[in-house]
């Protein structure tokens, strides 16, 4: 086998149908010399083997783990590969044709590349809570003058670039975005565990992912490392995967805004004057949209956002 593929999921509300067409989209690559890992966040495979007992067993593996922690799952799945390549696949994307075929041939022909990510077209629009304000920034000349501080100094003017890090520690939206697929194959600064290749003696080098993110920000904190290493994270078109991602309820507010100061505190060093007003702008819009956050959802536990923020920065 030349490489693996990990697919982490739990049990939730159609989960069996995304599963399903994630794995149906590995198996049907023209690529052949794979095996899959599928990392069940559950105490026992009661549920997921209803999905997985339909593949070859001589390519598939499922390993049950209920710690709530995706950053540890994470290293729970590419650490049982014995492949030379691990790839990671979300159980709600969807793999089109060539992604295998193509993540071990941009990784097998240059040496100095770690990562190989492409397109991740999402299935819904807006692709997110950012591109949403985005698009609603520009609908009037009043709007787009008061988003201009946040699009000129935290995204450097390139939100719409694929995975672009900003000095500000924000990151760019365009490899969601449909038009991503005519994007040049170029180098970039983050890939995402959603849809990625990466080669396995790198990952050990690295000690993999940082375990004290809890659910955000370890695949960035990863790719940050990757390239302190000296590697590159390659942007190829033809690595592409569909993801079916339902916009709904925040996520716990709490966790996220932990993971996020973390991430500020571990990585983010602005060069200049201008990223360092960027990053300071940031810091104060994130923590902001906790306090929207709590008004829109009547829920005063969004607040929490920010506690966990300042705990994460802290340490």
């Amino acid at each position: 086998m030349k490489i693996t593929v990990v697919v982490n999921t739990y049990p939730r509300l159609k989960r069996d149908s995304d599963l399903i067409r994630c794995l149906d989209s590995i198996f049907a690559q023209s690529y052949k010399d794979f095996s899959v890992v599928v990392v069940e966040n559950f105490e026992n495979t009661s549920e997921v083997c209803k999905v997985t007992n339909n593949y070859s067993a001589d390519k598939l593996l499922v390993i049950c783990d209920a710690k709530k922690r995706l950053s540890y799952l994470f290293n729970v799945g590419w650490c049982v590969a014995k492949t030379e390549f691990v790839a990671f696949l979300a159980d709600d994307a969807e793999a089109c044709d060539g992604w295998l075929e193509n993540i071990v041939k941009e990784l097998k022909q240059n040496p100095e590349v770690g990562v190989a990510t492409g397109p991740l077209p999402s299935q819904c629009y807006p692709v997110g809570e950012m591109h949403r304000l985005y698009l609603a920034s520009q609908r009037n000349w009043f709007l787009r003058l008061a988003a201009w501080p946040y699009l000129t100094w935290v995204c450097e003017g390139n939100i719409l670039k694929p995975g672009y890090l900003f000095e500000s520690g924000a990151y760019s939206l365009g490899t969601a975005l449909s038009e991503s697929v005519t994007f040049d194959r170029q180098e970039i600064d983050l890939a995402t565990t959603t849809s990625m290749g990466m080669r396995r003696d790198l990952l050990k080098k690295l000690g993999g992912f940082d375990e004290r993110f809890n659910f955000n920000h370890a695949d960035g904190d990863l790719f940050i490392r990757v390239t302190h290493a000296g590697y590159k994270i390659i942007f190829n078109p033809k690595i592409c995967a569909k993801h079916y991602l339902r916009l709904g309820p925040s996520r716990n507010a709490y966790f996220i805004g932990k993971d996020t100061g973390l991430f500020y505190r571990k990585n983010i060093r602005p060069k200049s004057v201008h990223g360092l007003g960027g990053a300071l702008l940031n810091v104060g819009v994130l923590n902001l949209y906790w306090v929207y956050s709590a008004i829109r959802l009547r829920d005063v536990r969004q607040l929490r956002g920010i506690v966990g923020f300042f705990e994460g920065l802290l340490g």
